[in-house]
């Protein structure tokens, strides 16, 4: 019995031991030169986007090995890029590291107390020196008049955008809980936040059966009735 729990002591020794090495080796590993040299990274291929400079993946890599490479840390270092949305990272053989991008895109311009920024559809803003200005000169302009501004409203503006994509809305404007949205014939379509499933689904019923155009204002946003304004 004495025997058996002097063996079973060793083996927590022993097993402790282990893992203080492992931490130790893990820890001073990439520091030793023969292990870096192996485990350099030597190749980082960057799918989904051209926006990266080779400096840029320079810099996010430069303190990083293939073995022991930081995916968080270097995740959240390549978001830092206002065109970067989502990254995914891969190892497939030593020394080689594949990076997938999801872009931001460009959505809207949004003009907030005085301000024009480039955002995309979450209402993020985007740095106009990765984005052509001229490439983009067509997309619709939101106007954001309330006092703080809710990105939780944007993607309720593209909701809309994708609704009636066929209709070419030039401008959104957002004021407390209403959008009203503006063709570039002028005609105007307004629409409620707290209920704009309904107000869509009225709007498409109502477009079905008459022409925009016939009409200077219709409001979508009242819950029995459809207002117009020839």
């Amino acid at each position: 019995m004495q025997l058996d729990k002097v063996n079973k002591k060793l083996k927590i020794v022993l097993f402790t031991a282990w893992l203080v090495f492992c931490a130790i080796f893990g820890y001073f590993a990439p520091t030793i030169p023969f292990i870096k040299e192996i485990f350099t990274i030597k190749k980082v291929n960057v799918i989904g986007t051209d926006k990266f400079t080779k400096e840029d993946i320079e810099k996010v890599f430069s303190k990083e090995n293939w073995f022991f490479l930081n995916t968080d840390r270097v995740k959240e270092e390549l978001k830092k890029y206002s065109f970067v949305k989502e990254v995914k990272i891969d190892r497939y053989f030593v020394g080689n590291i594949n990076v997938t991008v999801l872009e931001r895109k460009p959505f809207a311009y949004l003009i907030y107390k005085g301000k024009k920024l480039l955002i995309d559809e979450d209402g993020y803003p985007l740095d106009q020196k990765y984005f052509s200005t001229k490439k983009y000169k067509n997309i619709p302009v939101i106007v954001y008049n309330d006092k703080s501004l809710k990105n939780d409203k944007f993607p309720k503006v593209k909701k809309i955008f994708e609704t009636f994509e066929n209709l070419k809305f030039k401008k959104y404007v957002i004021n407390k809980s209403q959008i009203a949205c503006i063709l570039n014939s002028g005609n105007i379509l307004m629409f409620s936040m707290f209920n704009l499933d309904e107000n869509l689904e009225k709007a498409k019923i109502f477009l079905e059966n008459k022409n925009i155009k016939d009409f200077k204002y219709v409001d979508f946003s009242f819950d029995s009735m459809v207002v117009t304004r020839r």
